[in-house]
């Protein structure tokens, strides 16, 4: 599925996040906000730079959306600077992070390496299914010319002619065309020097005066290590992080690279290429514990249809398994998906279901058999019996899980995939149990002698039944008004997190230093981090651990990019076999049979580990005065913080207390491992303010800034070629750097003449922010944090904080809660929706086969008492309520009707007691045993998920003892209630 987000990416190189605002951030904002079409727009301003990330509203178009955004951003264009580009409209594209790769090597120069990466990097790009390389520690080879500033003021040279000068000493473009018969020439020119030395040696002309450039600069052709720089396993590396677009099969396409390289790397002699991070291997692992599960779902439910019906339609419903099955991934692949995770859990959710109409139609064309029809006959008859019923009892199930497409946002893209499995294998199954189980029931079905006795299950039945229509009243409002009380006694008991925990195979360490942090400082503490995080190998089963400096995701999730961040990756070890489920079944069956796999070592999961290691680096942060430094793990991407509290407001001051007391507040409140803001001073900033008499003396500010850029930013010249490419020719002050060549500087007053800065204009100091957040064009100061989700939920966190909230709100700031809360929220608006569609489907399906309304709505209120399985399910298994939890009891409300429909269709029309008991006799065969076929299919989800698995788990909780609870009301609680509506009454008790 796509995205529905488009960026705008600017950059102006040398200003600040305040000026990047005024300059060119507001006119783009004040431009597209009258675009129809948009939602949102969320605004990130970092010094040099800025992102708009435009959230489009459902149904909007997104190419002409863009198109719209791409023409606003041009007619504000006038009002940007004349040298900035044009900022950058597009199409946000979901890509996947597949693996890295990490060049390195004890011979070659950084710079050689670069040219390598480079390399590979256009090689690899061009794999059909790979969307995306970065590089990280790179750069990009550059004709450094370093002015002395004294040695032109000593040669009396004006120093913009000097750069006009220099800017000459290359020229790329074509310079003619001869056509002369039989000689075609095309005439250019060297493009610049050949050699450090060759530029050197070159001689400027300066306004009539002749010298040489090594007289007035130094000059060095190098790849300067300003952006990132990358490290493996203590190394220094050139590293290519590599990723997939939506479609592509992750595993042949980590294969397919690992062999590309393999190959290439013979080319590249001295160069070490090592991969790492290969996402494919998770994914295979998953697809091996999914496939494992499927299989044992298909054991256990042949198993029990030989025991409890016969050992012929345990072959024929199970004959049946790959047709639905197959059916469904023909479906997914011509409508565009992927067989995926995603997808095989959805299968995985489904198996147990998908036997059921197979089931129900075989024991009803057994059961004619065993009284003696003629199986021609018996299958005729039984399968049109149930046509209706089976139909639409799957129709339910159908519609029970449609209205799920209704969700919006990332979250749909998330978890649209499942029910549309589950729907397209459920269409497969119907259409197999009337076009070929009766075939094959015609030739295979005889006579039987079960295995399982249902006589005396079905008298005590009966029994049962009897019983609860002696006392049908007080049964009935046991039904009516215990179970509903005690379903809202469970539910308020229980605590809600939009994700359950699961358990990865990294732990990231983000940190970041001050702004005025060089670089290579930063480099140093990131390695010593690193070497402690070593130490510690086998207590946290460390596989490799590789960092990124100049570079990182922050702890509220957002990435950050400059001198003083780092992030350090902890790959670590697979979790080893908890169970004997894990150690000997799922080798077994996904055929691996690997039962002793040295990968599965590591004892502890990574939300277990991550505290430890927050311990261990706590010390580096008061050490070295960081400003931030905490542990995170993989967690699903819909979310990025737990806690995001969003102020916006006129009052800057206010908007800082506001964030302060908030931060005291829940810096206080157990379960919080980490919490900050975006209340980050950046560098400082120095305006200049030119006085009255710099202006006598003919001055301006815009002269003045003039000749100072020229000194103090890095300026590109000219541009060359070499045999690697393109190469930039870039001037910069030696001085540069210096406050005090700054302060001191002289200013040429065109006469032979200077003047010192500070005599003409008055410096004016301010620290601006290091980054500006904007949320539909305002301004927001942001509290985020995360929560050990063992100890509390975001829910809980936030009524703890309300108080304070509420005084935040009193004092005139807007409040916005983001995070989990936003996405609960909106998936309480979803739910609202889906539930009453789904309620309004079921209702006219059921129409369909019930002629009388009181019947439709007897086998609905089935529905809502059958959530209290689901809910006793988590409990019992101590599971949180989640964003999965609703989908699962959103889907029990299709997949509990059915037994409902088996039950009623049989009893409808009845109005005497012996053939009522008759009837409701005859379904508890095919209702217990559809149950236990579905609950056995979801046996290893509910209770052996493992790795991201887990996420999927509470679905099959709740499909699961919800089902085997609304069993329990379709057998007891329904009859009960059918006897009661039509007056049949049991025999007087004497």
């Amino acid at each position: 599925m796509e995205l529905d987000k488009i960026s705008v990416l600017g950059s102006y190189r040398g200003a600040s996040a305040t000026t990047m605002d005024k300059m060119a951030v507001r006119d783009i904002e004040d431009s597209i906000s009258n675009i129809n079409g948009i939602d949102k727009s969320e605004t990130t301003i970092t010094p040099g730079a800025f992102a708009i990330v435009l959230t489009l509203s459902k149904g909007a178009n997104r190419e002409l959306t863009l198109s719209r955004v791409k023409d606003s951003v041009t007619q504000s264009r006038q009002n940007l600077p004349s040298d900035m580009n044009e900022p950058v409209s597009s199409l946000l594209e979901k890509t996947k992070s597949l693996i890295k790769l990490a060049i390195s090597s004890s011979t070659l120069s950084i710079g050689e390496l670069t040219v390598i990466a480079q390399d590979m990097k256009s090689k690899v790009a061009k794999i059909e299914g790979i969307s995306e390389v970065l590089i990280r520690g790179d750069s990009n080879e550059e004709v450094i010319i370093k002015l002395n500033s004294e040695a032109i003021l000593a040669y009396e040279l004006d120093h913009a002619a000097v750069q006009k000068a220099i800017s000459n000493l290359s020229y790329i473009f074509p310079i003619g065309d001869i056509e002369q018969r039989g000689n075609f020439v095309f005439v250019s020119t060297a493009n610049g020097k050949a050699n450090a030395n060759e530029y050197r040696d070159a001689i400027l002309n300066v306004n009539d005066k002749y010298i040489k450039l090594s007289d007035i600069a130094e000059v060095s052709i190098e790849y300067p290590q300003t952006d990132t720089l990358a490290t493996y396993n203590g190394k220094k590396t050139i590293s290519l992080s590599i990723s997939k677009g939506v479609s592509g099969d992750a595993i042949v396409l980590a294969k397919t690279l690992q062999d590309y390289v393999e190959k290439l790397q013979k080319n590249y002699k001295g160069a070490e290429f090592t991969f790492y991070e290969d996402n494919s291997k998770p994914i295979q692992e998953r697809l091996d514990i999914i496939i494992s599960n499927l299989m044992l779902g298909l054991i256990l439910v042949f198993i029990s249809m030989y025991i409890l019906i016969n050992l012929r339609i345990a072959i024929i419903v199970a004959l049946g398994i790959p047709f639905s099955f197959l059916i469904g991934i023909i479906c997914l692949y011509y409508m565009g998906y992927s067989i995926n995770v995603v997808s095989l859990l959805g299968a995985l959710i489904v198996i147990g279901i998908v036997v059921d109409d197979a089931i129900v139609v075989s024991e009803n064309i057994q059961r004619y058999i065993d009284d003696g029809m003629e199986r021609y006959d018996a299958t005729i008859r039984g399968t049109k019996e149930m046509i209706l019923p089976v139909t639409l009892a799957t129709v339910t199930t159908v519609v029970a899980f449609l209205p799920i497409f209704m969700m919006q946002g990332e979250t749909a893209l998330f978890i649209m995939l499942i029910p549309l499995t589950v729907i397209i294998i459920l269409l497969g199954s119907l259409l197999e149990s009337f076009l070929f189980l009766p075939l094959h029931a015609h030739e295979f079905l005889r006579k039987s002698n079960n295995i399982v006795n249902w006589v005396p299950l079905q008298n005590f039945y009966e029994s049962l039944v009897l019983h609860l229509l002696h006392y049908k009243k007080i049964s009935l409002l046991f039904f009516f008004i215990v179970i509903p009380l005690s379903t809202v006694f469970v539910a308020t008991s229980m605590k809600f997190q939009f994700f359950p925990n699961f358990d990865g195979n990294f732990l990231y360490i983000s940190g970041k230093l001050s702004i005025n942090t060089p670089l290579e400082e930063t480099y140093k503490i990131s390695k010593e981090i690193e070497e402690e995080l070593v130490k510690h190998k086998e207590e946290f089963s460390l596989k490799a651990i590789s960092s990124v400096i100049g570079y990182r995701r922050s702890l509220s999730g957002e990435t950050q990019r400059n001198n003083g961040v780092f992030m350090i990756t902890m790959e670590l070890y697979d979790r080893e076999a908890t169970n004997f489920f894990d150690k000997y079944i799922t080798p077994a069956l996904n055929f691996s049979f690997d039962f002793n796999n040295p990968q599965k070592i590591r004892k502890e999961q990574t939300y277990e580990l991550a505290p430890r290691a927050k311990e261990i680096i706590a010390l580096f942060k008061s050490k070295y005065n960081m400003e931030d430094l905490g542990v995170m793990e993989d967690k699903p991407g819909l979310i990025k913080s737990d806690i995001e509290i969003n102020l916006s407001g006129t009052n800057d001051e206010m908007l800082q207390s506001s964030i302060k007391k908030l931060e005291e507040k829940i810096s206080k409140i157990e379960g919080i491992r980490d919490f900050g803001d975006n209340i980050k001073l950046g560098k400082m900033e120095y305006k200049i303010k030119i006085n009255p008499y710099g202006e006598s003396l003919g001055l301006s500010e815009a002269t003045i800034a003039k000749t100072l850029s020229a000194y103090f930013l890095e300026q590109k010249q000219a541009t060359t070629f070499n045999e690697r490419g393109v190469m930039e020719i870039k001037t910069e002050d030696s001085a540069k750097d210096s406050i005090d060549t700054f302060l001191s500087f002289n200013l040429p007053l065109g006469d032979g003449k200077y003047v010192k800065l500070t005599q003409v204009a008055q410096i004016i100091q301010i620290r601006d922010y290091e980054k500006i957040n904007k949320l539909n064009g305002s301004i927001i100061k942001t509290l985020f944090a995360s929560i050990d989700k063992r100890k509390t939920t975001s829910q809980e966190v936030l009524d703890k904080l309300e108080a304070t909230l509420n005084e935040v709100r009193e004092s005139g700031v807007d409040v916005m809660l983001l995070g989990e809360k936003e996405k609960k929220d909106q998936l309480k608006s979803d739910m609202q929706k889906a539930i009453f569609l789904a309620l309004f489907l079921i209702f006219i399906s059921l129409l369909l086969i019930f002629s009388k309304i009181k019947y439709v709505l007897m086998v609905m209120s089935v529905i809502p008492l059958s959530v209290l399985g689901a809910l006793i399910g988590h409990k019992l298994l101590g599971i949180n309520l989640s964003m999965t939890s609703i989908i699962g009891i959103l889907g029990l409300a299709g997949v509990v009707v059915n037994d409902g429909i088996i039950m009623l269709d049989f009893l409808h029309g009845t109005h005497k007691l012996e053939e009522f008991l008759q009837r409701a006799k005859l379904r508890l065969r095919p209702i217990i045993i559809t149950t236990l076929t579905t609950f056995l299919g979801l046996y290893t989800l509910i209770f052996y998920a493992s790795g991201q698995a887990v996420i999927l788990q509470p679905i099959a909780v709740s499909l699961g003892f919800g089902l085997i609870w609304g069993t329990i009301l379709n057998l007891f609680y329904l009859p009960t209630l059918y006897a009661l509506v039509n007056k049949i009454e049991p025999p007087k008790e004497r």
